[in-house]
């Protein structure tokens, strides 16, 4: 079961560039390009972004924290392949990243799920930029991790966001890596 799941996640990406690659660019319509783009900027966008005096909340965040129901959907009691093939399946590749990242701990088995299809993202996004964005995007809402109290996040457990923090970090190395290795073997041949 879990190399179909395996399968599905690695090759939707695959299946999505190579049917974008099929199409003339000048048979979409200026506003298929324009919906495009936006996605694309909505899926990559930040959560947080500080600058030197303000914080900015990006329009996913704001709906995290304002609808209970929405935040119920995205920090299940147990994560699960299932959920995260909703997810990659309705192109809702935030959330689905989110998944990968609560997965990931788990086991052996799922790190190397993880691992493989983050990688295949990494063919259409920057995915150490990506994982970095979703994981301050909704670690701070995470009931594991915070109380929203007031319509604020309050951290109850950093150590738990540490953790997160510290798979996040290990992914992230994992692309790099791969990256490193990839363009070793380009610059061979």
């Amino acid at each position: 079961m879990k190399n179909i799941i395996l399968g599905i996640i690695c090759c939707l990406p695959i299946l999505v560039m190579s049917q974008t690659a099929e199409i003339n660019l000048d048979q979409i319509s200026n506003q298929n390009k324009m919906k495009m783009a936006r996605w694309y900027l909505e899926v990559t966008e930040k959560g947080i972004v500080t600058t030197d005096d303000s914080i900015k909340f990006s329009k996913e965040f704001i709906k995290v924290l304002n609808e209970k129901d929405y935040r119920d959907s995205l920090f299940p009691e147990t994560y699960s392949w299932v959920q995260a093939l909703h997810y990659v399946k309705h192109q809702q590749l935030r959330q689905a990243f989110w998944s990968f990242i609560n997965l990931y701990p788990e086991n052996e088995t799922n790190k190397e799920l993880v691992i493989k299809s983050i990688l295949a993202y990494d063919e259409v996004f920057k995915m150490d930029e990506m994982l970095v964005n979703v994981f301050y995007t909704y670690s701070f809402m995470d009931p594991e991790i915070s109380i929203i109290k007031d319509g604020r996040p309050e951290i109850v457990r950093p150590d738990i966001l540490e953790e997160k923090l510290g798979n996040v970090k290990e992914m992230v190395a994992y692309v790099l890596k791969y990256r490193e290795q990839k363009e070793l073997k380009a610059n061979k041949e």
